[in-house]
């Protein structure tokens, strides 16, 4: 009796296959020696960083595809740190990869390949720009708050009112540094050199402008990472209880995106820049009024370009929410990067005090 015969693949088919097949292999053995050297370097973040920025890698958007497939597991759902993804750990970095299944539209694609270009538009065209570089700087319009006077009168005989704090400031991610300063990206579990940055805008608003300002140092970021963001959000939804009339909650950062210029001369002296970013519902979060938190974001950096064109590289239009739905006048500020100097940070923070002051100070300013 005849055997069956043999079903032999083509070359050509087989030579295809070779290839795929190495390729992918290739692929993953280069990723697995990336993470190993980035687990042996403690402190550096930037491969991680520019992975999460290039492919738009968030906590929630594995969620949200199971939310989409599972019956009842939107109820699972929370608002995860997306900057602190992985805690940084191979394995989950591999899952990520596996579970963030995402459908970006082609637009969305070619924003992923160039930084620049992952600024959102934000409303009524105002969108990312260096103004200094494209427009001669317009004349102020507004007119700058006076300092108060070095000395004070002594206090009247009945007790002076109480003036409100207006202004929270806070850290999600508290261990930020900069590597100049600190020699790292992050001096885990403790107050990084970003604690620093909002203590001396605290102190500048207060003593310079007379603007009350609670500054928050309480650490958010330990381990688990990934929970920085739920956090900070009970600690600033206590202080708002406690503070109902704060006109202003900014949580200050440092940039981590590669590929930006983060140094701009400004009379004379070299200046960090800094980035505004917003939260929205994009990631299915509850954010009704993200609008609100939009439309302030786009004033400050109004009175930022007429103040000081260039010192801003824009608004960032986010996915995640970031705590922004807990007051409608809610933002992220980001002073520099991991590379910039404390003499660039601190004169940034100097002329970002005068431009909330500014903003605060004009007459047709309302909440």
């Amino acid at each position: 009796m005849d055997s069956l015969p043999r079903k032999h693949l083509p070359p050509e088919r087989f030579r295809y296959l070779l290839v795929i097949g190495l390729t992918f292999f290739t692929f993953f053995i280069a990723i697995g020696f990336y993470l190993v050297d980035l687990d042996q370097k403690q402190g550096s973040s930037y491969p991680l960083a520019y992975l999460k920025r290039l492919y738009h890698l968030d906590s929630l958007v594995g969620r949200r595809f199971f939310s989409q497939v599972i019956p009842g597991f939107k109820r699972y759902r929370f608002e995860d740190d997306p900057d602190f993804i992985l805690d940084t750990k191979t394995a989950d970095l591999f899952l990520r990869f596996l579970v963030n299944i995402r459908t970006p539209s082609p637009w969305e694609m070619f924003k992923a390949q160039f930084p620049l270009l992952a600024r959102e538009e934000t409303v009524n065209n105002y969108s990312l720009r260096q103004a200094a570089n494209h427009r001669p700087a317009p004349e102020p319009i507004i007119q700058r708050p006076a300092p108060l006077p070095p000395t004070r009168p002594a206090p009247p005989v009945q007790p002076p009112r109480v003036e409100p704090t207006r202004i929270l400031i806070y850290h999600t991610h508290t261990s930020e540094s900069y590597v100049p300063v600190s020699s790292r990206t992050h001096t885990h579990n403790s107050r990084g050199d970003i604690v620093q940055a909002g203590a001396l805008l605290t102190r500048l608003l207060e003593e310079k402008y007379g603007i009350k300002t609670l500054h928050c140092d309480t650490i958010h970021d330990h381990y688990p990472f990934r929970d920085a963001y739920q956090r900070s959000a009970e600690t600033v939804q206590k202080l708002l209880a406690d503070h109902p009339q704060v006109e202003v909650v900014l949580d200050l950062h440092r940039d981590a995106t590669p590929g930006l210029n983060h140094k701009v001369p400004i009379k004379g002296k070299t200046a960090a820049k800094i980035i505004l970013v917003v939260g929205s519902d994009r990631l299915g979060l509850p954010h009704p009024n993200w609008e609100k938190n939009h439309q302030f974001a786009n004033a400050l950096l109004e009175v930022m370009d007429l103040l000081y064109p260039n010192l801003a590289h824009g608004v960032i239009l986010a996915e995640a929410r970031y705590n922004q739905h807990l007051h409608p006048q809610s933002i992220i500020v980001e002073f520099g990067d991991d590379k910039s100097t404390w003499e660039e940070v601190s004169y940034s923070v100097e002329l970002f005090a005068e431009v909330l002051a500014t903003y605060l100070s004009q007459a047709s300013y309302s909440m």
